[in-house]
């Protein structure tokens, strides 16, 4: 797989993901009725981070080969592997309908492998 497509691919689950997370966060996140108005607006704060993510990825994608898109390519590896980590956990959590979660699971280990091998593949050998 090319940088720009995986870029391109994760921009897209970015922008849905946290538009998504910022009108619906209780649908989005699998909760039930009785979570806390806290817990909702932290949610909704996230999602500002993962839309500027979005925004990252769409802007790199068609960067030529440097330290900075290698940073990019391998960050996001580690941070789509910890969410999933971390949403595997939350799945197990009270008040979570955890059915769907499961294919959120997967998307997120399948991007975090996906960055990873695109971003050994296509490393920079400058030193900019």
């Amino acid at each position: 797989m090319k940088p720009k497509l995986l870029l391109t691919l994760a921009a897209i689950y970015g922008t849905l993901g946290g538009i998504g997370q910022l009108l619906i966060p209780t649908q989005n996140y699998y909760l039930d009725a009785s979570t806390s108005v806290l817990s909702i607006n932290l949610l909704r704060s996230t999602s500002c981070l993962l839309i500027g993510l979005a925004v990252v990825y769409w802007l790199a994608r068609n960067a030529e080969a440097s330290k900075a898109r290698d940073a990019i390519l391998i960050g996001s590896s580690v941070g789509f592997g910890l969410n999933a980590i971390f949403v595997v956990l939350a799945a197990f959590s009270p008040g979570v309908r955890a059915g769907a979660i499961w294919t959120v699971v997967v998307i997120n280990l399948l991007f975090a492998i996906a960055f990873f091998m695109v971003g050994r593949a296509n490393m920079s050998t400058s030193a900019s």
